[in-house]
């Protein structure tokens, strides 16, 4: 199978990778090539100048969508989500079998602790959530075979922010009401989406999250006592947000299985593999 990725990122990266494993052809689109993984073909070019997006592959048979802006504001999103979508689109030579379309769950702005799933309205509150959502919509416009992945929050490897956090002294985080996060790690993230390439007949909308949505301070507690640090200080909050949880069943019930399916699994083998180096240092 000839795939071919725009945006390849860490994710991306990790997925080119996992299917040049498996014996498919991989072409990888993004303005520095130099970062491609050994093995795919690289495709120098830039999702928001169409002018650059000349030498794409004649023919593929899957494309993955999952470009990163260049900054984290309303204009860098649009840019490359909207501009860049339509820019890729209009510059194929034909379209490919399936488009898997990388989203967020950002597109949900729901925060009164609920759950949301495939069935759930869209109702994003910031314009990340916003922008992606008129991606999808913009997408679904210009083809049928359209596979939507809406991912969490994704951590792993050299996504380490809330571990620091944790080892910060005289942190005070949110405790009641509870404020739920979700989230998924960096490799089962890119198992997600290969096995969303590869899947026959699958649905046009996934949301790709660990089995556990759970309390921010519940992981934050965790984290502070196995790295031995004080536990942080929980607060009341009146009115406090409480985040939502994201039912992952689809994906599951489709057939993947999950290597880190809680955060204790994740992170522990992130804190694991520190403590390693550390010694071997």
């Amino acid at each position: 199978m000839r795939v071919l990725i725009a945006g390849c990122g860490d994710v991306g990266n990790l997925l080119a990778t996992l299917l040049l494993q498996k014996g498919h052809v991989v072409y990888g689109l993004k303005r520095d090539i130099s970062t491609l993984p050994q093995g795919v073909k690289g495709v120098q070019a830039d999702l928001t100048d169409r002018a650059t997006l000349t030498n794409l592959p004649a023919k593929f048979d899957r494309m993955v969508f999952m470009p990163t802006p260049a900054s984290r504001d309303q204009a860098a999103y649009e840019s490359v989500f909207l501009d860049g979508w339509e820019n890729l689109w209009h510059s194929l030579q034909q379209p490919p079998e399936r488009t898997l379309l990388v989203s967020s769950t950002a597109v949900f702005g729901q925060s009164n602790g609920c759950i949301v799933n495939e069935e759930t309205v869209p109702e994003p509150v910031h314009f990340n959530g916003e922008v992606l959502l008129k991606m999808e919509r913009l997408a679904a416009n210009c083809t049928n075979n359209l596979v939507v992945a809406r991912i969490s929050g994704i951590y792993g490897p050299g996504r380490e922010g809330l571990i620091k956090l944790a080892a910060s002294k005289g942190l005070e985080i949110q405790r009641s009401p509870p404020y739920f996060t979700n989230r998924i790690h960096r490799d089962d993230a890119a198992a997600a989406l290969l096995h969303l390439l590869l899947l026959d007949d699958p649905r046009a909308l996934y949301l790709v999250s660990d089995d556990h949505p759970v309390a921010r301070y519940t992981v934050l507690a965790w984290m502070a006592k196995t790295l031995g640090n004080a536990v942080p200080k929980g607060l009341s909050v009146v009115q406090g947000r409480r985040g939502k949880r994201v039912d992952n069943q689809r994906l599951r019930c489709s057939g993947l299985r999950l290597n880190f399916p809680d955060y204790r699994a994740g992170y522990g083998a992130i804190l694991e593999q520190r403590k390693t180096n550390e010694h071997t240092k």
